[in-house]
């Protein structure tokens, strides 16, 4: 049954994200910013005038910018340090996020446990050849910095009130990057998203999240001080106000 429904979940939201596609336009840049187009594998250099599609990717460095211009005349800036799909700037509709979460939510249903239990016995397979721990450390470095990369690019839609994109956005970097990431730091901004919509149960949901994330860690730095402290006023605010 949660097979069957998450299938036709599925189903209903490729239908409502394939309606429509996106073009933009690259009108300044600066610094080191890069584009990498459709699925080639290699960046190259951001000019102004450059036409980018729904699977084209931009990239910014250090003190870098990449202001696009919509064909409608509305424009988006990606700050430093940032990595955005051009396909997440597709505005979704608030019917089409909330179908999103509802297959996620079906998608984490645990399956009902087997009756009867197969019994393996002990079998030691190695698999391709072992890596060096400085090859291992070095790509999972590189996976982190990729992770906040794309957190940046989400936070940038956060800023231009893209607040469905970013719903959409951050849940899904939260299943591609899972531990490599500050699950309170996302949780805080999915909850601002979900307040600034005016779904004050996710709202609370979410803050409740962060709180539970920082709390449990042994020491905070100063922005994660700052996540926990804000949750739990928005917290008292919306359960006071609800």
């Amino acid at each position: 049954m949660e097979k069957t429904l998450y299938m036709l979940l599925s189903f209903l939201l490729l239908n409502q994200f394939v309606l429509a596609e996106i073009s933009v336009k690259i009108v300044d840049t600066s610094g080191e910013a890069k584009v990498r187009f459709g699925l080639e594998e290699e960046w190259q250099k951001a000019a102004i005038g450059l036409d980018l599609k729904e699977i084209d990717t931009i990239l910014t460095g250090e003190n870098a910018e990449i202001i696009l211009q919509f064909h409608v005349g509305k424009k988006f800036i990606l700050s430093s340090n940032s990595i955005l799909d051009i396909g997440d700037l597709r505005e979704i509709q608030e019917k089409e996020l909330f179908l999103f979460l509802m297959s996620k939510k079906v998608e984490n249903i645990k399956p009902r446990e087997e009756k009867t239990k197969l019994r393996i016995g002990d079998v030691s397979v190695v698999h391709g050849e072992s890596k060096n721990i400085t090859d291992t450390t070095l790509s999972k470095r590189n996976e982190t910095s990729q992770a906040d990369k794309e957190i940046n690019g989400a936070l940038a839609l956060f800023i231009q009130k893209y607040y469905t994109n970013t719903l959409y956005k951050l849940h899904n970097l939260l299943d591609k990057y899972e531990s490599l990431i500050s699950n309170g730091k996302v949780y805080y901004y999915i909850a601002k998203a979900f307040e600034l919509l005016n779904k004050k149960g996710q709202a609370v949901d979410a803050y409740q999240t962060v709180i539970n994330n920082f709390e449990n860690k042994d020491s905070l730095n100063q922005e994660e001080e700052k996540y926990l402290i804000e949750s739990q006023v928005a917290l008292q605010k919306l359960k006071i106000n609800n």
